[in-house]
């Protein structure tokens, strides 16, 4: 149950991303701001965690992640309500910086409880799960807000941030309560039994901050320059070829969700051959370069529209096998408990950058060369990352002593000491 609510507050950051694509053009309307300031506060979400990111990683684990859960989420809702009340540009920039600190702590936070509270082959499952929360998130946040902004006004339709924020802020103080109480219990009753002294911790290994995890975040980063880029010039690419801009944006949604099957695929393959098989190696390579071909058919001049919206879904459908087998492999590549948080950091790091770079890059190809440039240079990174990729995978595959689908992250998994004596 744990991992659901984790895996919710992930959903509900990444539904803010496709909140303001939805209220956009009210907002616009109203405080007559141009198409590139409300670009620029739409990306303003992942500002924070392209620029702290590994400083997250290093001091959330310090103040409690769970604690930085709990206030990152009423973050969230603090700037959804600012920004109902906002008259201005800057007032929304604020507000939107408010709720970046939120994203940025939750999505460092919230994969590293998941990883915490799954064990075994459960907690491959888990991390492949929460590769999807960005897809789902999206889109779950731009059919919603268009909704609710429709029916009473992009204003009123804040309130769903500020519900949601408050629903899981009582959630997750109900869940530590609980937990809390249950501490309390084992303690009393295990009070007058005799306890062993505690042999002092090994030091963690240094293998967490070595080349196999910059080359796996690396890959992930080079991926989303790419994924993010597709998504953000989907629309203007069919309505080009004469596509209506809501069908446009269906159609872009429906690519957005393709990752969701495919994050399927991947956790099927974990469960089946473990996090260190072979067959993670290629499916990786194949999802990184199959999905690079893909690109350069959906992304060319003098397209069709109908068919380039359906390439576009089988680029994600293939894609979308390679994010939740980083998301696997992450507590592999912290090597070490504690390490986690800053692993997640610097994932989260090299994400957002690649989410902000990867739209204005792109555009500035389209512009400059035409979509098809644009189609090379998505093929051009997916081929970058499957060496990083499979780098980071032979590295971690050549530093195991336990079997490859043992859990590594967890309070009774015997990897999380025996990595910290590797």
């Amino acid at each position: 149950m744990r991992i659901l609510l984790y895996y919710l507050c992930g959903v509900f950051a990444a539904a803010q991303l496709g909140k303001l694509a939805a209220l956009s053009p009210p907002i616009a309307r109203e405080l007559q701001l141009g198409l590139a300031a409300m670009a620029a506060l739409t990306s303003l979400l992942e500002v924070c965690g392209a620029t702290l990111g590994g400083v997250a990683g290093r001091w959330l684990p310090r103040v409690g992640l769970r604690s930085s859960l709990s206030v990152a989420v009423l973050a969230l809702a603090i700037g959804a309500a600012a920004s109902a009340f906002a008259q201005d540009l800057v007032t929304l920039a604020l507000a939107r910086l408010v709720e970046s600190l939120g994203y940025l702590a939750i999505v460092v936070a919230a994969p590293v409880l998941i990883a915490r509270a799954a064990e075994g082959r459960r907690q491959a499952a888990a991390m492949a799960l929460w590769s999807t929360f960005v897809p789902v998130g999206m889109a779950v946040g731009a059919w919603a807000y268009a909704w609710t902004a429709g029916a009473v006004g992009w204003r009123l339709a804040q309130a769903l941030s500020v519900a949601g924020g408050l629903l899981l802020w009582v959630s997750l103080r109900a869940m530590a309560a609980g937990d809390a109480a249950t501490r309390r219990a084992a303690s009393a009753t295990s009070a007058t039994a005799p306890v062993a002294p505690a042999a002092p911790a090994p030091p963690p290994s240094p293998g967490a901050t070595g080349a196999l995890l910059w080359a796996l975040v690396a890959a992930f980063g080079a991926y989303a320059v790419a994924e993010v880029g597709l998504l953000a010039l989907l629309p203007s690419l069919l309505t080009q070829g004469g596509m209506p801009l809501a069908t446009a944006g269906g159609w872009t949604a429906a690519a957005a969700l393709a990752n969701v099957p495919a994050s399927a695929i991947g956790a099927w393959l974990l469960k089946r051959r473990g996090a260190l098989s072979p067959a993670i190696a290629v499916a990786m390579a194949v999802s990184l370069g199959l999905s690079g071909l893909l690109f350069l058919a959906a992304l060319r001049d003098g397209g069709q529209a109908s068919t380039q919206a359906l390439l576009a879904i089988a680029v994600n459908a293939a894609s979308g096998v390679f994010p939740s087998l980083v998301f696997a492999l992450l507590p592999l590549a912290a090597r070490a408990p504690e390490r986690l948080a800053l692993a997640s950091g610097r994932l989260t790091q090299f994400g957002a950058s690649g989410a902000l770079l990867g739209p204005p890059l792109m555009g500035a190809v389209v512009e400059r060369w035409g979509w098809s440039a644009a189609g090379g240079l998505a093929l051009a990174l997916s081929a970058l990352a499957i060496p990083l990729a499979l780098f980071a995978w032979r590295r971690l595959a050549q530093s195991s002593e336990e079997k490859p689908d043992a859990c590594t992250i967890g309070p009774h998994c015997p990897r999380s000491a025996a990595s910290r004596r590797a």
